[in-house]
């Protein structure tokens, strides 16, 4: 899943998705523009942060600034401006989001283990 809004006759596209630094536990925020990504998050361990970066389009140079906030695995609030006009906000739906589920089932049933096994000597 991810956010489609139009800009100057293209498709831009936002898009989350977990990745594996920091045990699954950051998401990278992706945007592109007519299949082009143009930025990326790259998973940082922020709850908060912002992006800027740099693009062509028709023959111009552009800035793409992506805001966002403290999410919880499904989705991410964001604000996305390019050349410092709004183009789109909202929250960005995090495309594979169970996989935070997993780590989180295996982080607490270790630590039951561990209690448990304290508790048997």
């Amino acid at each position: 899943m991810s956010k489609l809004i139009q800009w100057q006759d293209s498709t831009v596209e936002v898009q989350a998705r977990l990745v594996p630094r920091y045990l699954w536990s950051t998401a990278s925020i992706e945007v592109r523009l007519d299949g082009r990504c143009i930025l990326q998050t790259g998973g940082q361990m922020k709850f908060t942060g912002t992006e800027v970066a740099t693009f062509t389009h028709a023959g111009s140079e552009h800035t793409a600034r992506l805001l966002w906030g403290a999410g919880f695995l499904r989705s991410f609030p964001y604000s996305l401006r390019i050349d410092d006009a709004p183009v789109s906000e909202g929250r960005v739906p995090v495309r594979n989001w169970p996989v935070g589920l997993v780590v989180v089932a295996v982080v607490l049933a270790a630590l039951v283990l561990a209690h448990h096994a304290g508790r048997a000597k």
